[in-house]
């Protein structure tokens, strides 16, 4: 199945969701990239209504046959956990609006702009459609139980979507210095009363999702060698190892402003490891035979792109031991954390079209 990219600029809560976003030929995740594909709001809004479609054909098909039976265990297993993974992806942008909101807003009962912010209201707010939470809540009480994330699904679904309508609402208006911000003041009650409750729900949430994909990816990948796809295991093993390197990173709180701070311990075996699985996945993809077993018909199914991964962190390490800041790190910079993000995006991209079933 593909594996589907995300952007948040919210690099704490990219920890806790990254490892969701790994690769699987199993199962469909999310890959977290900062300040990247800001214009993929329609791609998560397909994939959302995709899982509303699936269902609710699903429903129409067994009401339509009275011997109907239900959907298998897999399939049903399938379908929530898709929608669950979607559904932290939507918290992963609910947090990136309330960072956002409170940037310009006093975190106070009372509606008040924080003077001399630098931005205006509505600095960097994204609209978000809720009805994730409504496919998340129609599934929580569905089988097979996720115990943990069905309760928490239905405990999140009120603050999370009174949240996202919100900033919705608010992105979508244009007038809010009329009245002296009379309707920021009224929008401002129900995101002071409820950013607590979601915010503590949101992380359980995606500490618990990113445990059970820790084991679902782990499981994937020893199929893929099992089975002798010694191909589409090393590609996927080296979006794996890329993400754990950016997952270092962040666990550091680095970006590419403070990069020159990344302690490189745990950075340089992680290197090794996705030089050693880049080499390998070339090995096998010399393999004639292999091809053959695999159903490819090309010897660079990712063209150059997994040289150009090892070579972003390569160019990374190197800009650390320089101990030379990045002149402008809000933009993709050789060397910068960001290159690598953009790099492992279209190592997906090009994974997901030789790869995904």
């Amino acid at each position: 199945m593909p594996i589907k990219k995300e952007k948040s600029t919210l690099k704490q809560h990219i920890v806790k969701g990254l490892l969701v976003f790994c690769v699987s030929l199993s199962i469909m995740l999310v890959s977290g990239c900062s300040k990247l594909n800001s214009g993929d709001e329609d791609s998560v809004k397909d994939s959302s209504t995709v899982f509303s479609e699936s269902i609710a054909e699903s429903e129409a098909e067994s009401n339509s046959e009275s011997d109907s039976e239900d959907l298998d265990v897999e399939t049903m297993d399938f379908i929530k956990y898709n929608i669950y993974v979607e559904m932290n992806n939507y918290m992963i942008r609910v947090l990136d609006n309330i960072n956002s909101y409170y940037t310009v807003v006093e975190d106070s009962s009372e509606f008040a702009l924080i003077p001399d912010s630098g931005y205006t209201y509505k600095y960097d707010i994204s609209p978000l459609d809720s009805s994730i939470v409504d496919d998340a809540v129609t599934v929580a009480s569905m089988e097979p139980t996720f115990e943990v994330l069905d309760d928490l699904a239905q405990k999140i679904a009120e603050p999370m979507k009174i949240l996202m309508d919100t900033f919705s609402e608010i992105y979508s208006c244009y007038d809010f210095a009329d009245n002296q911000y009379a309707r920021a003041k009224e929008l401002h009650v129900p995101i002071q009363e409820n950013v607590a409750a979601f915010e503590e729900l949101a992380y359980a949430f995606m500490d618990e999702i990113s445990n059970i994909s820790d084991e679902r990816v782990s499981a994937s990948e020893q199929k893929m060698l099992d089975e002798g796809q010694l191909i589409a295991y090393n590609a996927s093993h080296m979006i794996t190892v890329a993400n754990r390197i950016l997952d270092e990173c962040y666990k550091q709180g680095i970006d590419d402003a403070n990069i020159t701070e990344l302690d490189l311990t745990n950075i340089r075996p992680l290197y090794e490891e996705l030089t050693e699985t880049v080499a390998a996945f070339h090995e096998a993809t010399s393999d004639s035979d292999q091809l053959m077993k695999e159903s490819l018909s090309s010897s660079t199914p990712l063209y150059g792109l997994p040289d150009s991964l090892v070579q972003s962190v390569e160019w990374m390490i190197k800009q650390v031991e320089s101990q030379v800041p990045i002149q402008d790190p809000g933009r993709e910079y050789l060397g910068g954390i960001i290159h690598i993000e953009q790099e492992l995006s279209e190592c997906i991209d090009q994974y997901n079209a030789v790869f995904a079933v």
